[in-house]
């Protein structure tokens, strides 16, 4: 399988880890790097939503319909369903020109899920191969991403604003990470704010207060939609510029 760069942008809630993955991916796209499979791991489709876009199935139907069809036929269906698990995942796709978007979703299925989980993440292997770039927008973590999605993240991008609560957040995601590059983005933060960040954080962008994009956002607009010039989008583009692992597909 080649290695494709696998991003990941996390932090506490709150902080515009959606509003982020939105402008990291319209600026990746612009840059070319195609074909882009975005991955929203927000049970309420954040990141789906932020984007203009509509899903009808998400990972979270597939995992339902395979423990619930286990559960109702026993083996013999279980073994039936885990073979088409693959159709299901490429069914739960919405497939654009130049990017595709994967909705985790929210589970109605209780108890453990580790067997599903493990089919899914074989399938999604196979999915994810197909791209040229992998951009996830977590929920809670580098821990939700390996045990549901994909345990080959490559990039973790870390959003922090001026609060302690992200702060903390910060260091517990740094204290989880071993393998992957970290990278730490300052959202809304102001000349004014105080931050006081570990001494090996790489950051290397910060999102500005932005009126039109507040606009949009309050409003439901998609925010692949922001002039050109926006600021906040300008800052996007230069943070995909400083990200190593893009660096040989720019």
């Amino acid at each position: 399988m080649k290695n494709i760069p696998i991003i990941s942008v996390c932090g506490k809630g709150g902080v515009g880890k959606t509003v982020l993955s939105s402008l990291l991916s319209k600026a990746i796209i612009d840059e070319g790097i195609t074909p882009l499979l975005l991955v929203d791991a927000d049970p309420v489709g954040g990141l789906v939503s932020a984007i203009g876009e509509k899903v009808v199935n998400t990972l979270a139907d597939v995992r339902d319909r395979f423990i619930g069809g286990a559960r109702q036929g026993g083996k013999v269906l279980a073994q039936q369903i885990a073979g088409q698990l693959d159709y299901f995942i490429l069914n739960s796709l919405v497939e654009r020109e130049k990017y595709s978007v994967l909705a985790m979703g929210r589970t109605k299925e209780k108890g453990c899920f580790c067997s599903a989980n493990n089919l899914l993440k074989s399938a999604l292997a196979e999915v994810i191969s197909a791209f040229s770039c992998v951009l996830i927008d977590a929920e809670a973590g580098i821990e939700q991403i390996n045990r549901d999605v994909t345990n080959r993240v490559n990039n973790v991008i870390i959003v922090v604003d001026a609060s302690q609560r992200s702060l903390d957040t910060l260091r517990v995601i740094y204290g989880m990470v071993k393998t992957s590059q970290i990278s730490v983005v300052v959202n809304r933060v102001s000349e004014n704010d105080s931050l006081i960040l570990p001494d090996d954080v790489n950051i290397i962008g910060m999102i500005p207060e932005n009126d039109v994009l507040k606009q949009f956002d309050r409003e439901g607009k998609s925010l692949w939609q922001l002039p050109a010039d926006n600021e906040a989008l300008v800052s996007a583009r230069e943070i995909v510029c400083k990200l190593a692992i893009l660096k040989k597909e720019i």
